[in-house]
């Protein structure tokens, strides 16, 4: 199994590797492409999969990531463990310098003033945006006061993030792709040839023993 280990992590060990790989970046990212090249698939469809989980990350929707790459790739017919192993892209180191760029972008686009956001404090509206998103569904059906600063938050913060984002997860999505599209068809090719002159010198050896026993 692709994601399986023999030595089983504990909570601390595997939120300090987000941080830090035990092994460094450089192996870390040597590691994922090594993983992504051997998986049993065509070229298309595992690096489809990987721009897909590339794409996923600059989403606003935070904690569905995963949820969001299973339903394009059903859709597009893409890789699934190539984009589960690619939304490992967003995480808590690289999340800051996506939200800034999305944003940055977004509200480039809709006209609006650039600002300078804390990353803390994005996440600190995000998670009062998803406290309000249930009150505010809690109200519909009156066991909760209509929230204040929801309409205020998608305008200022959600909507340019989604435009900045989907620009961004889009343009990201096709350098991967057009990336590792021709990498892993090469890999694939030498992996062949390898796999056929291996089953040849099989046959050879056994016609040669056959030949010597007669």
């Amino acid at each position: 199994m692709v994601f399986k280990r023999r030595d089983k992590q504990s909570l601390l060990q595997r939120l300090r590797a987000l941080f830090s790989p035990g092994k460094g970046w450089k192996r870390s990212i040597q590691y994922v492409g090594h993983r992504v090249k051997r998986l049993p698939d065509t070229s298309h469809k595992i690096a489809l999969g990987a721009a897909i989980g590339i794409f996923v990350c600059f989403s606003p929707i935070f904690g569905v990531h995963m949820a969001m790459a299973l339903v394009i790739v059903y859709i597009l017919r893409a890789n699934l463990v190539a984009s589960f192993i690619t939304t490992m892209f967003g995480n808590p180191v690289t999340y800051p310098f996506i939200a800034a760029a999305s944003l940055s972008l977004g509200r480039l686009v809709l006209g609006m003033n650039a600002k300078d956001d804390d990353f803390q404090s994005l996440h600190s509206a995000f998670w009062k945006a998803s406290t309000d998103t249930w009150q505010l569904i809690q109200s519909w059906f009156g066991f909760a006061e209509h929230p204040d600063g929801l309409a205020d938050f998608v305008s200022n913060l959600f909507l340019p993030y989604l435009i900045g984002g989907t620009i961004l997860g889009l343009a990201s999505g096709a350098i991967t792709y057009f990336l590792i599209k021709p990498v892993i068809a090469a890999y694939q090719t030498r992996r062949r040839i390898r796999m056929a002159d291996r089953l040849e010198k099989r046959r050879d050896k056994r016609d040669s023993l056959a030949d010597s026993g007669q």
